[in-house]
């Protein structure tokens, strides 16, 4: 099949959807008899992933012009004189006016089920494409079953066209230094704490800071990582709340994280904690789970669904229950029986798999 993909998701400074994308990627071009073009808005950025046989890059204008705009106007353009036998967007909105078959992934509605968190054009924005978008596609790919069955119910039209897709571990990551080593690269003395993924208020970030103040109570040199961009709304300066904590010297804020450094964390870590209340699937909470890493997660869905047997699961809004699990993760033989089970589910996941999955959804379409 000759296949066109949006390929945006890995320029700048690819997060989750830029994983999801460069995994399958990987495993397509693995299939000879495929053809894959994936468009970028201005020139492509350098990924290796991008030099496999049986991948062309196809910049399309200098980079200038507004996403949404190249989107719905100059990619089906380009797109539809390519003879395509299928297009796909891996986040949320595919081209509307493009006349292949479109396959869209949509990985969670949270600018439907937690309007707040999003400015109101924003948010208007969203909601508007996305629907679009599900109306145009033949199929919709969702990462959980919790997110399948809330596309189902807002929009039972499409519930037949939806497929659920998990995710897969972090495979594609830098392989983990020697845990010694990669805490004293980060300079880490006690007990490390993790939180991966851009900051929203649906995060809990406020109630983890406070359920540490208990934890470092019990383990003074303990630290917390926060990994992820500030994207709340309203803007909520994390950092300063930190800091009203008495907590300034045992949190870090990372922002942004690389590849290095994200494997490098992980193989530091004593404990991840991913307490979200909304959630599509939880990426970081499986690559935890991959890397051996005791979890704590929220009992919301989507987590509850896809890791609370290997996991503490908590009320995400309880700092007492959250610092209660944390030291539990810490402790023997807990700890063990965590990471034997983490082990135990990540290998059900794999990113062949996920990418076999999705080929047949393009099968399914073309």
């Amino acid at each position: 099949m000759r296949i066109g993909i949006d390929g945006r998701e890995l320029q700048g400074r690819p997060t989750g959807a830029g994983r999801y994308l460069r995994n399958l990627l990987r495993h397509w071009a693995a299939d000879p008899g495929d053809s894959l073009v994936v468009y970028f808005n201005g020139p492509a950025p350098r990924d290796a992933v991008l030099d496999a046989r049986g991948i062309e890059t196809r910049p399309l204008g200098d980079g200038r012009e507004r996403g949404l705009a190249w989107q719905q106007r100059t990619l089906p353009r380009a797109a539809g004189a390519d003879a395509l036998a299928a297009f796909f967007s891996p986040a949320y909105v595919c081209p509307l006016s493009l006349r292949v078959p479109r396959i869209t992934a949509i990985h969670d509605l949270s600018f439907f089920a937690r309007p707040h968190e999003f400015g109101p054009l924003d948010g208007f924005r969203r909601r508007l494409l996305a629907s679009a978008s599900v109306r145009a596609s033949s199929q919709i790919l969702a990462c959980s079953n919790f997110t399948k069955n809330e596309i189902a119910a807002r929009f039972p039209e499409a519930a037949s066209r939806v497929a659920f897709v998990p995710l897969g571990p972090d495979d594609d990551l830098a392989p983990s230094r020697p845990r010694a080593e990669a805490r004293e690269r980060l300079g880490i003395l006690g007990p490390l704490v993790i939180c991966v993924g851009s900051l929203f208020e649906r995060r809990c970030i406020p109630e983890l800071l406070r359920a540490f103040v208990a934890v470092r109570q019990r383990y003074p040199n303990a630290r917390l990582d926060i990994v992820g961009e500030n994207r709340s709304h309203p803007f909520r300066d994390y950092e300063e709340d930190s800091r009203l904590r008495g907590l300034a010297g045992g949190v870090r804020f990372t922002g942004f994280a690389d590849e290095a450094l994200l494997a490098d964390l992980y193989a530091a870590a004593d404990v991840a904690v991913s307490l979200s209340e909304y959630e599509g699937f939880g990426l970081p909470a499986l690559e935890a789970l991959a890397r051996g890493v005791p979890l704590v997660i929220s009992d919301r869905p989507s987590l509850s669904e896809l890791f609370s047997e290997a996991a503490l699961s908590v009320d995400p809004r309880s700092p007492e229950r959250i610092a209660e699990a944390i030291l539990r993760a810490l402790a023997e033989p807990s700890r063990d029986d965590l990471v034997r089970r983490g082990h135990e589910l990540a290998a059900r996941y794999s990113w062949r798999r996920t990418a076999e999955l999705t080929r047949a959804a393009f099968e399914r379409a073309a």
